[in-house]
């Protein structure tokens, strides 16, 4: 009986060792880029799918991973998407996934910096995104933005003429748990 209570009272212990896996309740990843000389193009992903863990509710704790569809980003223009969707080659690239090393508090009311790998276009990059983590009645609120270049993960912008997409992309992620 004795035996019992020890294995029980450190199973309790242990406990608030283990992470926590976070539920996602919605989600988008936002892009924004331009064609210089002409206008801005936005598109949006509504279907962001995560697998998040945090310890003890610590903010600094949190790992794990976000992933997109290529092809669910859409735009007010669904033929520019058509051709986004090639030169990324959505076909062959089915997902963008960004995996978390670690997340570091900066100065600031609930800023952080989340260090992570993006595997975009069959190249993994190292990339960290400026964030602002809060918790309130009971949700884990994510909102991070950061920027890649297009060039670093071997996609070229269209060029019409003289109007080109600019090689740097604006990146939103708004995760709510």
């Amino acid at each position: 009986m004795f035996i019992m209570k020890k294995i029980f009272t450190m199973l309790l212990l242990a406990l608030p060792l283990f992470a926590i896996s976070l539920e996602l309740k919605s989600g988008y990843v936002a892009a924004h880029t331009e064609m210089l000389m002409d206008k801005t193009i936005d598109p949006i992903n509504n279907h962001l799918k995560a697998d998040i863990t945090i310890e003890n509710s610590d903010i600094s704790t949190i790992k794990g991973k976000f992933w997109v569809e290529m092809t669910l980003f859409t735009s007010d223009k669904s033929e520019r998407d058509e051709h986004m969707y090639k030169e990324v080659e959505a076909d062959t690239f089915k997902l963008a996934t960004y995996t978390i090393a670690n997340v570091t508090k900066t100065e600031g009311e609930n800023s952080y910096i989340i260090n992570g790998t993006l595997d975009f276009h069959g190249e993994k990059k190292e990339l960290s995104a400026k964030a602002k983590i809060t918790s309130t009645e009971g949700s884990l609120n994510i909102d991070a933005a950061s920027m890649i270049l297009m060039s670093d993960f071997g996609i070229e912008m269209p060029c019409m003429v003289f109007m080109c997409v600019r090689d740097q992309v604006d990146l939103l992620v708004k995760a709510t748990f």
